[in-house]
């Protein structure tokens, strides 16, 4: 009879092991490929750039190359910090990424549900449509506190150098984790977006590759602004 119970209570064991969500092979595969794809993108927008290309800024307000790249490195480190240290633990939504943006937010009234590629795609459409920002003036979209560029950057390879670091480190974790990336949640409203009033961790990693691709927009507008050092 105790062997009985005993190969009963393993067997129970073992079907909840089994039955634990972890990430699916193919999100991991695709999103490593898009964080080594856009980590690319940076290394081939700034190769060959002189210190004054680097660090051209077309207003007051406006960023350089170097600091772009250097908000990236910056948010990247952030959100994975985010993502590993408050997010996966936590069994409830958090109210917000970022503490300087969520001052006075109520929790969302519907729960989340569990998020797949047509959701990813509108993660990937919003981070990437800067026509949003085209039409308001700098110093009304002031960068969010906890990622906000380095006013003076004396070595700009610095930036490119911290942003390669954290990206390694970023795809790294996504090679490794067994974390259920889809079952934990942040409360993260998109402009224009209603219907997602959360984004799951899988979606931070991918906004992270889009947030790449967003900046490097960016960098072509300030390579096309009036007084941008030309190629000697």
């Amino acid at each position: 009879m105790r062997g009985m119970l005993r190969g009963a209570v393993v067997s129970l064991l073992l079907c909840g092991a089994a039955g634990a969500e972890t990430i699916a092979e193919r999100d991991r595969a695709y999103l490593v490929s898009h964080l080594e794809m856009t980590r690319e993108f940076v290394v081939d927008a700034t190769a060959h750039l002189r210190k004054e290309q680097w660090l051209f800024q077309p207003g007051a307000r406006r960023w350089s190359t170097a600091q772009c790249i250097d908000h990236l490195a910056r948010t990247e480190e952030e959100v994975l910090r985010l993502v590993r240290e408050r997010v996966l633990p936590s069994k409830e939504p958090l109210l917000g990424a970022f503490a300087s943006m969520t001052k006075g937010r109520k929790a969302a009234e519907t729960p989340p549900k569990r998020m797949g590629r047509r959701e990813d795609s509108y993660i990937m459409r919003w981070m990437t449509d800067r026509t949003q920002v085209a039409g308001v003036p700098a110093e009304r979209r002031p960068p969010i506190e906890e990622v906000a560029p380095r006013q003076t950057i004396a070595d700009p390879q610095s930036a490119l150098d911290h942003f390669l670091r954290a990206r390694a480190e970023t795809i790294a974790f996504v090679k490794a984790t067994q974390e259920d990336l889809r079952g934990h949640f942040v409360q993260a409203p998109m402009e224009g977006v209603a219907e997602m009033p959360y984004t799951d961790a899988y979606q931070w990693m991918l906004r992270l590759s889009m947030h790449v691709e967003r900046h490097l927009m960016q960098v072509h507008e300030v390579r096309r602004s009036a007084g941008y050092p030309g190629r000697r």
